[in-house]
């Protein structure tokens, strides 16, 4: 039966935000495993039960062949992203530094002062596209600062990653990589002439958290904070804002009472799931549903699917600001989980708190216009216009 079924072209950026959403739905209830013969073979695992089982099943499901389809050699594996143990538990120690939710914590002013700082360009004017003064520069700056970037450095590191993320799996990518590397190792070498207390003195000096890292390792490194810092963050932000716009009474709820924030942030990720794909390889036969995918295979997880599967989720197309049991997986699950999800909450409560406390009345003046799959995997917004009553000046 999986062979009969139609399976998506994840790379095929011709398709639309309903195409795409109709083919995760279409593969899911017709099968829970649907076989491409694209990009060198795979399947794609579409229920939420064998997603969660996949990401948390570690031993039979390898991340070290890369976590997209098809795999590219030209650049090194994201580090903890692209690693199997012990050498992703090594990783995440290296990475954990600034992310743990203690590090969130105490770097929550910073959010503050960069969500009001790109509010103040906006804010007297009435009107704005949130995708492109907002939701789309805030998260490249905060984890710009994080690491030690100054703000026109940070928005420099946007526009490389936003390039390098578009050209997934495109034959762009390998100049796209070398631009990025380019730049990472004029950081670092500046770092090496002129040390200063942030996270990319630490890399220059080729010891992070006691682990030992060469010029790929400080790459990767920048990798997974800059790439994978910026777009689902971007994404998540402009998915909870319209929610927030376009749910009716929530908007109004938040004002009165910001309790609900949480909850509403975990419903528009279930629903967003800023990155829908990962890619896994089986390391032994395993068995889904009614079929044995063999050793060796590469499987491509669909967490978009997943997160709308009847079977887990009631009304599962529903925005519900009450739901009570959402096991989302969008910041996925298992070992592998999004190590900065706790920055993403951060950003996306406290960037949401800010607009509506400065823009009571902010509300849709426009379609939202939405991408379809970015590099593969990614689902953003390209265009959120809003109006609002214009602040005075202080």
């Amino acid at each position: 039966m999986s062979q009969e079924i139609r399976a998506l072209d994840h790379l095929d950026r011709a398709l639309s935000t309903a195409d795409v959403r109709r083919a995760h739905a279409e593969m899911r209830e017709a099968c829970p495993v649907v076989h491409s013969d694209r990009h060198g073979g795979f399947a794609f695992l579409t229920r939420y039960e064998d997603i969660r089982a996949a990401l948390t099943d570690t031993a039979s499901f390898s991340s070290a062949d890369g976590v997209h389809i098809p795999a590219d050699p030209s650049r090194p594996p994201v580090p903890a992203l692209e690693f199997d143990e012990p050498e992703h538990a090594e990783w995440r120690k290296v990475l954990d530094g600034p992310l743990t939710p203690r590090a969130v914590r105490a770097f929550e002013p910073v959010i503050t002062e960069v969500a009001d700082l790109l509010i103040d360009d906006f804010a007297a004017d009435g009107e704005a596209d949130l995708a492109d003064r907002l939701t789309e520069p805030l998260p490249a700056i905060v984890i710009g600062r994080m690491i030690g970037l100054g703000q026109p450095e940070a928005v420099r590191a946007r526009g490389l990653a936003a390039a390098l993320f578009a050209a997934t799996g495109s034959a762009d990518f390998p100049a796209r990589f070398a631009e990025f590397s380019e730049h990472t190792e004029r950081w670092l070498a500046d770092r090496r002439e002129n040390p200063r207390d942030d996270l990319l003195t630490e890399m220059a000096s080729g010891v992070v958290q006691g682990k030992k890292i060469d010029a790929a390792g400080a790459t990767g490194l920048l990798l997974a904070y800059i790439v994978g810092g910026h777009h689902s963050t971007g994404s998540a932000l402009g998915g909870l804002i319209r929610h927030v716009l376009t749910v009716p009474g929530l908007r109004d709820e938040l004002l009165a009472d910001r309790s609900g924030l949480p909850r509403a942030i975990e419903e528009s990720l279930r629903l967003t799931t800023p990155l829908q794909f990962f890619a896994r390889t089986l390391r032994c036969p395993v068995r889904v549903g009614d079929e044995e995918l063999s050793g060796g295979s590469r499987v491509l997880l669909d967490l978009a699917a997943a997160n709308r599967d009847p079977r887990e989720f009631d009304a599962p197309e529903t925005f519900d600001r009450r739901r009570t049991r959402n096991r989302h997986l969008g910041f996925g699950a298992g070992p592998h989980v999004c190590q900065g999800q706790h920055l993403a909450r951060a950003e996306l409560r406290i960037t949401v708190g800010r607009l509506l406390d400065r823009l009571p009345d902010l509300h849709l003046a426009g379609e939202p216009v939405e991408s379809g799959l970015v590099g593969g995997s990614l689902m953003t917004h390209f265009a959120l216009p809003v109006a609002f009553t214009p602040e005075r000046a202080a």
